[in-house]
């Protein structure tokens, strides 16, 4: 059921009421301005426009955020970001080879909040597919940093100076990547 809210500034927007069995209401904002709201069978529609007009402050700078977004340069295409991986996998593999690290599993996958990530037990990185939109020093950067998890799990100072080693760039690097917006 989609409904409409007009509010007093003049703006509107409209949501949609999903039932769903939750306890609580629940509100979320696809990347694509879709607004709604899952509800269990007990809440009425008054109690979920209550709710909403609750979070407009929040709702209406999320809208703005994505309405104002700068369109996403993509680098290169999904299988020319899974070769560039691989390839610098392969670059890096005989430095690691030397610490006792195996060539990992490699695994792609979207991801909300990290570029990549690195299960150094199971012998796996995983890399966020959105890479194809940052610069391919930032994938090598992503993918070097993933890599020295291996040896360092976690981002202590011992781990920057050995990613210095194989990364003497990545305050740059990392600097430019949170710069860039994961939608």
């Amino acid at each position: 059921m989609i409904k409409m809210l007009s509010l007093p500034d003049g703006t509107s927007f409209s949501y949609e009421i999903v039932r769903k069995n939750v306890k609580n209401l629940n509100l979320h904002i696809e990347n694509s301005g879709r607004v709604w709201i899952s509800a269990g069978k007990k809440h009425s529609e008054g109690e979920i426009e209550k709710f909403v007009i609750s979070k407009v402050d929040w709702i209406k700078k999320h809208l703005d955020r994505i309405q104002n977004a700068k369109p996403q340069l993509c680098y290169f295409s999904q299988e020319e970001l899974v070769e560039k991986i691989h390839h610098f996998c392969m670059e890096l593999s005989p430095y690691y080879r030397e610490k006792g690290i195996q060539f990992p599993k490699i695994k792609f996958r979207k991801m909300t909040s990290q570029w990549g990530n690195c299960r150094p037990k199971q012998g796996i990185l995983t890399f966020n597919r959105k890479l194809c939109y940052v610069p391919e020093d930032c994938v090598r950067y992503v993918v070097c940093h993933e890599w020295t998890h291996f040896l360092v799990p976690n981002h202590s100072e011992e781990f920057y100076r050995e990613l210095s080693k194989i990364c003497p760039q990545w305050k740059e690097r990392r600097k430019e990547l949170k710069e860039v917006k994961i939608l």
